[in-house]
């Protein structure tokens, strides 16, 4: 197994969180965020990578233990087709992408993502809070479906399984579902913490 955590880069992260933080400390904020995921997927998995456009984030990654790619192409799915591509020549089993903003991720949210893809192939999808993202995504062999994340991601990434004739497993896990984008995120995380 790999894990893939796509990432932007600090600068470019947690712009939607400017209206009630300022540019410094959204990209603290992003760091901890990135840097907690990358600790929890370590604890789940030794195969770890981010792929990103910004090498400023390979002390934050190596810390961790995890690699860093250097996206080539523009966007988040042209970057984690480039992971694919990478982990179909390395021989990997199955492929999970997890976002690097899940401030209570934990291992078994993982395992039971994983649990979730079908032995003989297929996918899991872990939805956000609104049923629309997609915040974890779990699939063998790693090109079972072609990557939807974006506007809809959920319904996009379910529907790509139906067309591949794969089955597709949801897991609802509140360590998968919360992720923390908005103002109205993290009003909840600083709120409720690990129960947000």
């Amino acid at each position: 197994m790999r894990i893939i955590v796509p990432h932007r880069g600090l600068a470019a992260a947690k712009t939607r969180l400017a209206p009630v933080l300022e540019a410094g400390e959204r990209e603290a904020l992003a760091r901890t965020l990135l840097a907690r995921v990358l600790s929890v997927a370590r604890e789940a998995c030794d195969d770890v990578e981010v792929i990103t456009p910004s090498e400023d984030l390979r002390p934050i990654v190596e810390e961790a233990g995890a690699r860093l790619a250097v996206q080539r192409g523009m966007g988040l799915n042209a970057g984690l087709e480039q992971a694919r591509a990478e982990a179909l020549r390395d021989g990997v089993d199955v492929l999970t992408v997890l976002h690097g903003d899940l401030p209570n991720l934990a291992a078994p949210d993982i395992t039971a993502l994983v649990a979730g893809v079908a032995r003989d192939g297929g996918v899991a999808i872990a939805p956000d809070r609104a049923g629309a993202g997609t915040n974890g995504l779990a699939q063998s062999p790693p090109d079972a479906i072609a990557f939807a994340f974006g506007p809809d991601s959920f319904a996009r990434h379910s529907a790509a399984a139906v067309e591949a004739g794969v089955p597709a497993a949801v897991i609802d896990r509140p360590g998968l579902a919360f992720d923390l984008d908005t103002p109205a995120d993290l009003a909840r995380w600083l709120e409720l913490g690990d129960a947000a």
